[in-house]
């Protein structure tokens, strides 16, 4: 009884947040329904056939939407924390609205039919949920310094998802990044089965991805890379004696690693990859993740790693008549700690137009100005950077005038009022609208 009382609770909130646009009942529902039944994710997620947890300082949402992606190709129905609300609150709200669909609640062996939960899970929540979750496979996709003020240093995070493996089924399939030095060291935590993915000779060094000959074995690796600018690219994935020629429509080495996590799932899940693999030239990002513009793109950007590395993918495609909208929070989700940004390698964004004056940058967010004096140590001229705290005011200057495109790249909860912004505008559907 109050399992059902916390999911009737949780389906009232949730409608009334999205009736009234006071949000997209991601969290508020999970939350509210927990205080009622704490045990509401490990009595539910058990009538799942399949839960997958992914997990990782980035790229968790591209990885679960290409899992996703393959798995509905196959037939199967997902049940997943879609729009990233990645904390036990936020599974708990995609488990109450997959139950608002009418399924037994009484029904206590497994849910019949083809189901599979796909779980992100950010690094400091998968030590309380994966244990309710009881996975079948697990994703370690990296681990860089990001939100100090919540997690800590790496080795902190390390250590708490070894012990918390060490309290998991050895039955559960453990995937973990084998170019990542600190995710391999998980090897030593678990019992069970746990084999890697990479790229052929990278290695990620500190909060860098390096390309660098190696030589050990991975046990599913992409090769051959081929770059198509902002279109994506194209590699040999290699998995025990197969090759398969994969084209992927999202940029950036960084986006190969999320491809061959989810692909390294999905063997594991028995799904038939031969039959797949080219429905992926079909796939489309995340809000926020690549995400394609009638006059631009939006790379979210959160750590200084990540944001690197959105840099070095789109640094090569600006031209002269480009401008870039670089938005900042200090809210909660975002890290207090906006110290990051002087980590993150702002510079290799800098480059000349015809006039000599560079590219147009505007500056937004909570931390507008704090992110204007980065750029000025990072090179870049008074007349190219432009204030303004004010994020639909940003956007608006962003466009006026624009002959070029604009490339957007906000913190997460400015990627979340721009959603809602670019709504307003009719441009798009609210984020806990789209698939």
């Amino acid at each position: 009884m109050r399992l059902f009382i916390a999911i009737l609770i949780g389906k009232i909130i949730a409608f009334v947040t999205q009736t009234f646009h006071i949000g997209g009942g991601s969290a508020a529902p999970g939350l509210y329904a927990l205080m009622i039944e704490p045990d509401l994710i490990e009595k539910t997620s058990s009538r799942i056939r399949r839960n997958v947890i992914i997990t990782g300082t980035n790229g968790k949402t591209t990885t679960a939407r290409i899992l996703a992606h393959l798995a509905n190709e196959a037939g199967l129905k997902i049940i997943n924390n879609h729009t990233g609300s990645n904390l036990e609150r936020g599974i708990a709200s995609a488990l109450i609205n997959f139950f608002s669909s009418g399924v037994n609640l009484t029904h206590t062996r497994g849910v019949v039919g083809r189901h599979l939960g796909i779980w992100e899970l950010d690094e400091a929540a998968f030590n309380a949920v994966a244990p309710k979750l009881k996975p079948d496979v697990i994703v370690f996709l990296n681990v860089f310094r990001d939100q100090m003020d919540r997690y800590g240093e790496i080795d902190s995070v390390v250590n708490h998802w070894c012990e918390t493996l060490k309290k998991l089924s050895t039955n559960t399939i453990v995937l973990i990044n084998g170019d990542d030095v600190n995710t391999v060291k998980l090897k030593n935590c678990f019992k069970g089965k746990i084999e890697t993915f990479g790229v052929e000779n990278y290695k990620i060094l500190g909060e860098s991805l390096k390309h660098i000959k190696h030589l050990h074995k991975l046990d599913f690796e992409a090769k051959k890379i081929k770059t198509n600018g902002l279109s994506g690219s194209s590699f040999q994935f290699s998995i025990l004696n197969s090759q398969f020629s994969i084209n992927l429509p999202v940029p950036g080495i960084y986006h190969i690693y999320d491809a061959l996590a989810a692909l390294g799932a999905a063997y594991h899940l028995n799904l038939p990859l031969a039959k797949l693999l080219k429905s992926l030239k079909n796939f489309s990002p995340a809000f926020g993740r690549v995400e394609k513009l009638p006059f631009g793109y939006i790379f979210l950007i959160k750590n200084p790693t990540g944001a690197t590395q959105v840099f070095e993918t789109i640094a090569p495609q600006i031209k002269p008549e480009d401008r870039l909208l670089i938005a900042l929070n200090d809210n909660l989700a975002d890290g207090t700690d906006v110290s990051w940004i002087w980590d993150a390698d702002f510079s290799s964004l800098r480059a000349p137009t015809q006039s000599g004056r560079g590219n147009l940058i505007i500056c937004s967010g909570s931390r507008a100005y704090d992110l204007a004096v980065r750029l000025k140590y990072a090179g870049f001229g008074p007349k190219q950077i432009h204030v303004e705290p004010n994020l639909k005011i940003a956007l608006k200057e962003a466009r006026k005038g624009l002959n070029g495109t604009l490339f957007i790249l906000p913190t997460y909860t400015v990627l979340l009022e721009l959603q809602e912004i670019l709504s307003g505008l009719n441009l798009k559907k609210p984020y806990w609208q789209q698939d």
